[in-house]
């Protein structure tokens, strides 16, 4: 008897070797399912860690501001005009706040604030330029287009003297010149590539780490617990209220204590790029659809995002 070799299939067996169509099918569909559960998972974690990175940068902005209040006495302020032309007329608050940082400034003196060879601008610095300018202090745009912060002069009497402020720029006074050198801050580490500027004063805001962040960093101060100033919020983005401990839902409406009555807020947007109106806020109670933008808001205040 003639015997088949082992090696040698049948036909019906080495037909089951390949997949029909059917089964191929089949695997497919359970791949797309496998991915449909696993892409949006894989973007949960991906928010979740960007949120994070969020958060930890507000805290080391907090970390500096307290550096700051350490060496000036007070948290920076939240809205202040400064003046590059010596002799310019100063608004007496802002004169005063800048006294009690600098109680020898000079107020007859010129300063390059932004670095751009001149020495008369007006900087009207809002909620956002004043985080970076107090962290950051004097700044100029370098030769590859980013731009710079080199903190303040230990010059008592000029602080806001720009290291790259020299004797072929107007308003030079070479008798300051020489302490120029010694500089104090910045007090945070700021990236470069995330400064961005808003308006036409040229002064510095920061975004956060959201992929292609729109709006800066919200920084609001209580001025110590005086309270917090309408004048300083952005109103002309729609934050027309600092954050509030109360019923958002409540009607009608009042007005709670202020979170971090007695220091400052700061807000990221989130990552749909909008802060939303501020008011009422409360973890325990939804926001109302009015203010939805609102639930993915990163503050100083609240651990991890609004909701």
């Amino acid at each position: 008897m003639k015997r088949r070799s082992p090696n040698t299939l049948a036909a019906s067996q080495q037909n089951r070797r390949a997949f029909t169509l059917i089964e191929l099918m089949v695997a497919i569909v359970i791949i797309a399912i496998l991915l449909g559960l696993l892409i949006p998972a894989i973007g949960a974690v991906r928010l979740s860690a960007q949120k994070a990175s969020v958060r930890t940068e507000i805290s080391n902005f907090e970390a500096a501001i307290t550096a700051f209040n350490q060496d000036f006495g007070m948290d920076p302020p939240s809205g202040i005009i400064l003046h590059e032309a010596g002799g310019a007329t100063w608004n007496p608050r802002d004169k005063g706040i800048i006294r009690k940082m600098w109680p020898q400034f000079d107020f007859s003196l010129y300063n390059d604030i932004n670095g751009d060879g001149d020495v008369t601008d007006k900087l009207v610095l809002n909620a956002g330029e004043c985080l970076v300018f107090f962290l950051g202090g004097v700044f100029e745009q370098t030769a590859g287009g980013t731009y710079a912060v080199y903190g303040f002069s230990k010059n008592p009497a000029q602080p806001f003297r720009n290291p790259g402020h020299t004797s072929a720029d107007p308003g030079y006074d070479a008798a300051y010149s020489a302490t120029n050198t010694s500089r104090q801050g910045p007090y945070f580490e700021f990236d470069s590539s995330r400064f961005v500027g808003n308006d036409s004063d040229t002064a510095l805001e920061y975004v956060d780490t959201f992929p292609s962040q729109q709006l800066p960093y919200m920084y609001l101060s209580s001025y110590g617990g005086r309270g917090y100033r309408t004048s300083d919020l952005p109103t002309a983005l729609g934050f027309v209220s600092v954050y509030r401990q109360g019923d958002p839902t409540a009607t009608p409406l009042v007005a709670g204590k202020p979170f971090k009555a007695k220091s400052f807020q700061i807000i990221s947007p989130g990552a749909d790029f909008q802060y939303g109106t501020g008011g009422n806020y409360d973890a325990n109670k939804n926001l109302p659809a009015s203010r939805s933008v609102e639930a993915d808001n990163i503050t100083n205040f609240v651990s991890g995002s609004l909701k």
